[in-house]
């Protein structure tokens, strides 16, 4: 497969985490001025510069990859699933341009894997201040608290500086939601198999802030890729049955999902009701992205709930 752009720049896309790991600035905020009205806590703020600031803006476009469907035109999404790999950042920027011509949002709750270890709780909440080209992006931290009160866990700020299941969408959210905050949840355990006594405490605990009402202000974002490290018709075969999901997306079926964010995916199939629809904005995976590694793919689906 012919692509666009040169294998070293893929290669750095995909594994854009270790970049991260070893290039990246944090500094412990002191006496940061607001600019909100939310109360920021300075003693547990922890500033991180993000990919763009730090020389990592290594995706390209990707005309050949193909959107499978829109939102209807009356659709206002609340929830949606989006890659964490920036090989996949053309694509993640389209998502969230698509999502900011259909409504505002306030706070985007992000839940992703712990990808490095670094988690000692379950759930690993951030108090942030994340630095992007575009300007800073603060956590809601009032919030964050909150919702670590309710889970019983300190604040794990350590987590975040090389996590990119969020780190990587942050200049997104920055570009196209300049004023939108995060409550980022990293967790400890997303792969199977899953913890069922966990994964309903996080939908108990997040089910509030996703009322009607609240859904005006609050996006509920699963950050998660899905098949892994397999070939071609493995990739294709998981992905069918991942897809059973998103065509009848509710309690009964977020068990089809393969992915590597179960807990996420299970709270965001037990707050939808059975009116919730979704659309599948692109499907793709690694290799049809980069023509690189064939036995070693993860596949990508990019999605929104309303």
């Amino acid at each position: 497969m012919k692509t666009p752009f040169s294998a070293p720049l893929l290669k750095l896309g995909l594994f854009s985490a270790f970049l991260c790991a070893t290039a990246f600035f944090v500094s412990v905020a002191a006496g940061c001025k607001k600019h909100t009205t939310e109360q920021q806590n300075p003693d547990d703020t922890l500033e991180v510069k993000t990919w763009d600031v730090i020389g990592q803006e290594n995706y390209a476009p990707l005309p050949h990859i193909k959107r499978e469907s829109f939102l209807p035109k009356d659709a206002k999404p609340w929830a949606g699933t989006v890659s964490h790999h920036l090989l996949a950042g053309d694509i993640i920027d389209q998502w969230f341009k698509e999502l900011a011509q259909t409504r505002n949002v306030k706070t985007f709750f992000i839940i992703c894997p712990s990808h490095w270890g670094l988690s000692v709780h379950e759930w690993s909440l951030g108090n942030i201040i994340w630095k992007t080209k575009y300007g800073p992006v603060y956590s809601a931290s009032q919030k964050v608290h909150d919702i670590a009160s309710s889970l019983n866990v300190q604040i794990e700020n350590q987590v975040y500086p090389v996590e990119h299941g969020i780190n990587t969408l942050i200049p997104f959210i920055a570009k196209h939601f300049p004023n939108a905050k995060i409550v980022p949840i990293a967790l400890k355990h997303p792969e199977p198999p899953l913890n069922q006594r966990d994964a309903q405490t996080l939908y108990k605990t997040l089910a509030p802030y996703f009322s009607s009402r609240e859904r005006e202000e609050n996006f509920l974002l699963i950050s998660t890729d899905f098949a892994h490290h397999g070939n071609y018709e493995g990739t294709v075969f998981k992905d069918t049955r991942s897809r059973e999901f998103f065509k009848a997306p509710g309690q009964n079926t977020w068990i089809f999902c393969g992915c590597d964010n179960r807990p996420g995916i299970y709270a965001l199939g037990h707050i939808m009701n059975s009116q919730t629809k979704a659309t599948i904005t692109h499907h793709t995976n690694s290799y049809e992205i980069s023509g690189l590694d064939e036995n070693d793919i993860t596949s990508y689906f990019f999605s929104f709930f309303y």
